[in-house]
């Protein structure tokens, strides 16, 4: 591949390119760590430790494992996918004359070089490598909250304290595990939205923001959330 050209990108280029970094960490801080209103994962949260506190008087734990079985294999879905993804973007840089051709048909497109999609391909690859990422490391705590519940003794009024500890240390993993499955969500989303940008800067903010206002809305305004927290 030749040494990439980063003139090919403008001013606008680089702040599309910031606007979206920007926006992709801040919708994420914004999910994780917003108290007015809580959002749909944190809510969940609270209904993960509630689980390991059922699991630690539940005998035998049969439903839990099975459970935890279905979380890791969701985890390994999109953790393969994401390898697919990064293999087909990667597939892509090496025909970027032809990829070229195709946008510049397009009426909106904005003129750019093979090395200017190139480079733009490269906020792609990022969001698709860090949302593989999470979703290994997602997998990765499932096994441990795996551990963690075949460790929990059998419940024991007398040994109370100790159990509940148990429970909530497998809780705290459960909890981790899913921020970093939807880590590697949001990163997906993010990295269909980054495509937008074979077409423009311009592209790329309004899909960055459809994406922001989808994922606020789904947390913060959806009927599912609503149903989350009706008793």
């Amino acid at each position: 591949m030749p040494q990439l050209n980063f003139a090919d990108l403008t001013l606008f280029d680089a702040f599309a390119a910031v606007f979206v970094l920007i926006g992709w960490y801040g919708i994420g801080w914004w999910v994780e760590k917003r108290t007015q209103r809580v959002s749909a994962s944190n809510l969940m949260a609270e209904h993960r430790m509630a689980w390991m506190h059922q699991m630690m008087r539940r005998d035998p734990r049969i439903l839990d494992g099975n459970l935890l079985n279905g979380l890791q294999n969701g985890s390994a879905f999109f953790a393969s996918t994401s390898l697919i993804g990064l293999g087909g973007a990667l597939a892509i840089l090496n025909q970027a004359e032809s990829l070229g051709e195709v946008a510049h048909a397009l009426p909106l497109t904005s003129q750019t070089s093979a090395d200017g999609f190139r480079l733009r391909l490269i906020a792609t690859l990022f969001f698709i490598t860090y949302a593989f990422l999470k979703f290994a490391w997602a997998q990765r705590l499932f096994s441990y909250c795996s551990v963690l519940i075949g460790a929990t003794p059998e419940w024991d009024a007398a040994h109370e304290v100790e159990i509940t500890a148990a429970a909530d240390r497998a809780g705290r993993i459960n909890i981790l595990a899913a921020r970093s499955f939807n880590r590697g969500l949001r990163s997906m989303y993010f990295a269909l939205a980054s495509l937008a940008w074979l077409v423009g800067p311009s592209a790329l903010i309004i899909t960055s923001v459809a994406v922001i206002l989808m994922i606020n809305r789904r947390e913060f305004h959806s009927d599912s959330r609503n149903a989350i927290i009706t008793p």
